[in-house]
Order: C-alpha cells, then structure tokens, then sequence
C-alpha cells in the first residue's frame, strides 16, 4: 500500500483555500464589469478635462475611507486653486474600480473619473494642464500611474502614525512627501537613506480644520446614558503582515471594554471599517465587544461616517498605534494607549508608546487607573500636539496645505514650461 504524504492534509486545505480565494477573485471581476458596463461616459476621462491637481486611487471599495478622509481638503483646495486663477474646475479624482467611481459621485462635488484601462489612464495623466497627483496610500496600483513623468507625484498618507510603513522605502518613488510636522520628517530622515529632505512638506491634519458637527447618535445617547467621564475607544484592525499587526482586540478588547463599563466609563466604541476581513478571530472578538455595548447603558457603538465629533464630546481616548492616537494630540486631553501583543509588531524606538500612559498585555488591569488619574500638564500635551502636528490653531493646517500644494504647482509649472 503506498504511504501518503504526512502533509497531505495541509496540502488539500492550502488548495482548497487557493480555491476559494480564487472563486472570489474571479467573482469580484465579473461584478466589477457589470458595474463598469453600466457607467455613463461622463465617468470616463474627458477632452475638455483641465485638471491642475488630481488625487489617483487605483484600489477598492474596502480601502475607500482611506481617500475619504481626505476629500474635504481636496474640496478646500480645489476652491482655494478657483480663487488663485486656475480654472472652474482644477481639480479632479481618477479611480480604478467602479464602484468606487459610483462611491464617490455619492459623497462628493469633485469630479471622479474612471478607467481600468491604460488607455484612459494615459488621457487623464499625461494632459497638459496637470501639475500635482496626490497618492493616499502604499498601494501597488500607484506605480501604474508614477510612470508619467509630467506631473509632480505627491505623498499623503491617510493619517499620521508610527506604524513600519510610515518609513516604507516606498516614498523615494514620489516627488514629494507631504508630511504632518516635526515627528514625521525626522522618522523619514532618520530611516530612508538618499531621501532628500527638500522633498518633505509639512502640512498638518488638514482633516482637523473641518468644521465639526455632533453626530445625531451621540446627541440621543447623551441624553440617556447615566453620567460619567466618556472615553472614546477606537482600536484599529489587525493589520496585513506580522510586521504590521498593531491591533489587540482579538487579545484583550472584550475585557478592556468590560472594564471601563464596570468602572462607570461611558464608552463610544469605534472599530476600525477593516476589522476581521483578515483575521477571523477579530471578528469574533468585534462581534462579542459590540454584544457588550448593545447591552450596557453607557455603551455607544459609533457607526457614523467619519472621525471629528467623538474628540469633542469625549474626555478620554484609549487607542493603539493608528492616525486616531496622532489626530487627537490637537484635543491636549489624556490619551492612553494599548501597545501591540504580538511579538513581530515592529514599534519604533522613541516614539508615542514612550511619551504617553500606556498598557499591554498582562497589565490590563492599569487602565482604569490611568484613565481616571492621569496628572499630565497642559504643557507636555501642547508639546506632543506641536511636536506631530505643529500649529493647529483652527485654519493653520488646510492653509498650509494650500502653500505646499501651490509651491508643488509652480516649481513643476517653472520646470515644464519655463515659466512660473
């Protein structure tokens, strides 16, 4: 009898899987193309389109919020290019999927445009007006559109942290980097060797100038909830590499979020929009946290479409390595942090786990005191704010996106044309 393979078993269920993923994949183009089928021709890029900056974002629909947060300064910026002379309409989106393309027609005046092709691609990039694209993420569909040598390729991460890929070696391929302040630059100087920092651009959290309104949600469930110090959790997914797993609510959320309930915290609980599409274990653990808010009084479970009312109404934060613990320095209230529980997070040296109250796995049980006592001045909070994002006196950091942005402008206008 012939001896099967001890791996056979491992091996089945790699093809199985290989199968699956394969079945979905195939599945995702077929719904792609229906949708593209039905795209009106205004979707797609127009002679008489006369962009002067553009954002490209060439992934899905489960990466969307990466370009959303971004779509108000867009918007900004493309009112402060009308007022600067150049043009009715200066600014547009090109995207890559269409339900993307359908997506954004929904939350935004911009003009969105469409091409899963080369061919509308190279109309939309290598057009004589374009000076400025503007990339939200690492993705691999970006290196399709840093090809066209004309226009000036430029850096936006979609929120500052200290996550491995903030360093990525990446950025060396993009013209500029726009950076959030101080913190950010050096991490890029310190670590990309040949990076020329002329190439980095402070800008802030352009975001942070949005005017904010409180979320219906949070007004009704203030009005009932029992009174109490409410801090907003927000813990971020499990990430896509070993490297980059900086998330923990598959290791302790349920308990940390039971915790803070018990001990009379109010709770707006946030996770993040990818949490569990990679990791089945986070969405169980996302299940069991919010059976745990649906059944406590002082529980929120925040669906709303954005981050900006929650750093008003909440005392506390308690978050992990993710743009959420960055963005609410500019508040200068108490942050507490959860450091990862994996052993191949990379954290980086010196940075926000170091200069803030933080917990880990085996020292949960902390939390409750750093929430309620912590003591630091107002003086080390308006230190960090300054230090990640400089000045965020109301209006600072859209405007200093607008003088990079119009800086990139003009130095690639004087190299293409001679002129300024």
């Amino acid at each position: 009898m012939t001896n099967l393979p001890e791996d056979l078993s491992h091996q089945a269920v790699k093809g199985a899987n290989f199968a699956q993923s394969a079945a979905k994949l195939g599945a995702r183009k077929f719904r792609d193309r229906i949708h593209e089928s039905r795209l009106s021709a205004d979707f797609y890029p127009q002679d008489t389109d006369e962009f002067i900056a553009a954002a490209y974002f060439g992934v899905g629909m489960d990466s969307v919020y990466q370009l959303e947060q971004w779509l108000w300064p867009f918007e900004q910026l493309e009112a402060e290019l009308k007022r600067s002379g150049h043009g009715d309409q200066p600014f547009g989106i090109i995207v890559r999927s269409p339900m993307v393309a359908k997506h954004l027609r929904n939350v935004t005046q911009l003009p969105v445009r469409f091409s899963r092709l080369t061919k509308g691609l190279d109309s939309f990039m290598m057009s004589s007006s374009l000076r400025t694209v503007f990339y939200v993420n690492q993705s691999t569909p970006n290196f399709q559109a840093l090809r066209y040598p004309n226009p000036a390729h430029v850096h936006l991460s979609h929120g500052e942290s200290e996550k491995i890929s903030m360093i990525s070696n990446q950025l060396k391929a993009y013209d500029y980097v726009f950076t959030a302040g101080e913190a950010a630059r050096v991490r890029i100087e310190h670590s990309l060797v040949g990076l020329d920092s002329k190439r980095l651009r402070d800008v802030g959290r352009p975001q942070l100038d949005r005017p904010r309104e409180t979320a219906q949600a949070w007004r009704e469930f203030d009005a009932e909830a029992p009174a109490g110090m409410t801090v907003f959790y927000a813990p971020t997914w499990e990430g896509d590499s070993p490297s980059m797993a900086y998330g923990t609510l598959a290791d302790n959320g349920a308990m940390l979020v039971s915790n803070m309930l018990a001990a009379g915290f109010r709770v707006i609980f946030r996770p993040h929009p990818r949490t569990g599409v990679r990791d089945r274990n986070f969405k169980k653990a996302l299940d069991e946290v919010c059976a745990i808010i649906d059944s406590d009084p002082r529980g929120l479970l925040d669906v709303t479409s954005d981050v900006s009312w929650q750093f008003d109404v909440a005392d506390r934060a308690l978050v992990e390595m993710s743009s959420v613990a960055f963005d609410w320095l500019s508040t200068r209230k108490p942050l507490v942090m959860i450091k990862p529980c994996q052993s191949d997070s990379m954290v980086l040296p010196g940075g926000l786990f170091e200069r803030t109250p933080t917990i880990g796995k085996g020292s949960e049980d902390s939390l409750i005191d750093l929430l309620s006592n912590q003591t630091d001045s107002v003086e080390t909070a308006a230190q960090l704010c300054e230090y990640y994002l400089g000045s965020t006196v109301q209006g600072a950091q859209i405007d200093r996106f607008y003088s990079a942005t119009k800086q990139v402008i003009a130095e690639r206008n004087r190299n293409l044309t001679g002129r300024p």
